[in-house]
């Protein structure tokens, strides 16, 4: 039998387990512009929209919505951490690489990746312990993941007068942001929903296992009557806390919304999905070698 070796600070906070295999951050960093990514419009009112040959993307690659990512080699089983906003829109492999994709995001968004703790990393002096099949679970050389708080995504905010469908806001206590209006000479406008949580005076990223979309009527005069879009959900840390965020999804289908009594006046959100609720994990950035590797 294996020994096992538990290390816990002085207030009881576990540190790790050498009888569980820990993560260990491989990467760390700011996230990089990568393309745009077009929004797609129906070619005509008359087609059907559930084809998918009856979309087109937008003519001008510079209207689209700014896809940042980062890559990381040789991962097993990675899971990254945010500091700043961004959804996650998916990952692209080659060969042994795999690239993180995000929309909402900017050149200021920090991430830590982590991954399964391995014995490929140099240096040393170093304590490794293995699992009785072999198999590394703890590697001093790289600093361990320590999840302090699982948060979960408030309800939906609050429904317009006499319309309850359409939402003011994704969250309950949230707020809207206008990231791009309806005249920036490049993008297509944006609008995000979001929500703060607050944890402490530190700050934090975060990661979301899992993320909801909805549908997002934003009003902002192109076309004077709004139009619709996807919108995706993620989290990240901040100085102080968390936020949840609903934004526009990647590559997202764009549609004119026609203004009418059904129609609420100002930007709204609806279709946000109530039967389920992601938790997102939170870890403190500070002590984390930033940028790593």
């Amino acid at each position: 039998m294996v020994a096992r070796l538990l290390v816990t600070k002085d207030s009881g906070e576990l540190l790790f387990d050498t009888s569980k295999i820990c993560y260990g951050l491989v990467k760390s960093g700011n996230l990089a512009f990568i393309e745009n990514w077009a929004r797609y419009y129906l070619k005509s009112a008359q087609l059907d929209p559930s084809n998918g040959e009856n979309w087109a993307p937008e003519s001008d690659p510079a209207r689209g919505d700014p896809a940042y990512g980062f890559t990381v080699t040789n991962a097993l089983s990675p899971i990254v951490f945010i500091t700043g906003p961004g959804c996650l829109s998916g990952v692209s492999r080659s060969g042994s690489s795999m690239t993180f994709i995000y929309i909402n995001a900017d050149a200021n968004t920090k991430f830590y990746c982590f991954d399964l703790m391995a014995d490929n990393i140099p240096g040393s002096p170093y304590l490794k312990t293995r699992l009785e099949d072999g198999r590394i679970s703890f590697n001093s050389l790289q600093p361990p993941l320590n999840v302090l708080a699982a948060v979960q995504a408030p309800a939906q905010g609050n429904p317009y007068p006499n319309n309850v469908e359409w939402r003011y806001t994704t969250y309950a206590g949230g707020y809207n942001v206008r990231r791009r209006g309806s005249t920036a000479p490049n993008n297509s406008p944006a609008l995000d929903s979001r929500v703060d949580i607050q944890l402490g005076g530190e700050e934090y990223a975060a990661y979301l296992p899992w993320a909801r979309s909805a549908q997002c009527l934003d009003v902002s005069g192109w076309p004077a009557y709004g139009y619709t879009v996807t919108v995706s959900e993620g989290c990240y840390g901040r100085q102080g806390g968390i936020t949840f965020m609903f934004g526009t999804a990647g590559a997202t289908t764009i549609g004119n919304t026609p203004a009418g009594p059904a129609s609420p006046p100002d930007n709204a959100f609806r279709f946000i999905p109530q039967d389920r609720f992601p938790t997102a994990l939170v870890i403190r950035t500070a002590g984390l070698p930033f940028p790593y590797q």
